[in-house]
């Protein structure tokens, strides 16, 4: 599936991510401005690094509407978890906004903060070594270096594997 990142106006409340799918159909969902990267490209790239499918993009890429999973992805559940790891890539990638904002901790701190992003959200923590760590961060950085730069009206374009 084709994930687009779009960059909008410096004064629109949103940029936009379209996802587009092999049979041509296609879901778009606004990215909300919320500092380094929108949250959606960093369940994209996380997602996409620990090879995720049953996550954000993986239920988009399967036919979800993507802004009814996005909006499923930022809130609590609120009974039993039906989809896991969704609720597990929203609190990874909530610690990944809080380390984008803040800066990294180490591997252990990390942890303890996913364990407890995990356990609001009503899921176990997902297994993440510190090799696995390393290679989110790297991804994340290379996705913000291309996409920073980019002006209104320019994408970013990547590809989630099914």
């Amino acid at each position: 599936m084709l994930a687009r990142f779009t960059k909008a106006p410096p004064a629109a409340p949103a940029d936009q991510l379209a996802c587009v799918r092999p049979d041509g159909s296609a879901s778009v969902v606004p990215l909300p401005r919320e500092g380094v990267l929108p949250r959606e490209a960093v369940h994209f790239v996380a997602e996409t690094v620990l090879g995720w499918h049953d996550a954000l993009f993986g239920l988009v890429a399967a036919g979800a509407d993507a802004p009814a999973v996005a909006a499923r992805a930022r809130a609590l559940p609120a009974g039993p978890v039906r989809e896991p790891q969704l609720h597990q890539s929203s609190a990874l990638a909530e610690c990944l906004q809080a380390e984008l904002w803040g800066g990294a901790s180490d591997p252990a701190a990390f942890a303890e903060k996913l364990i407890l992003a995990c356990r609001r959200r009503g899921v176990p923590p997902p297994d993440l070594d510190a090799e696995e760590l390393a290679r989110v961060r790297l991804a994340l950085r290379e996705f913000g270096a291309a996409w920073r730069p980019l002006g209104p009206g320019q994408s970013l374009e990547r590809t989630f594997a099914t």
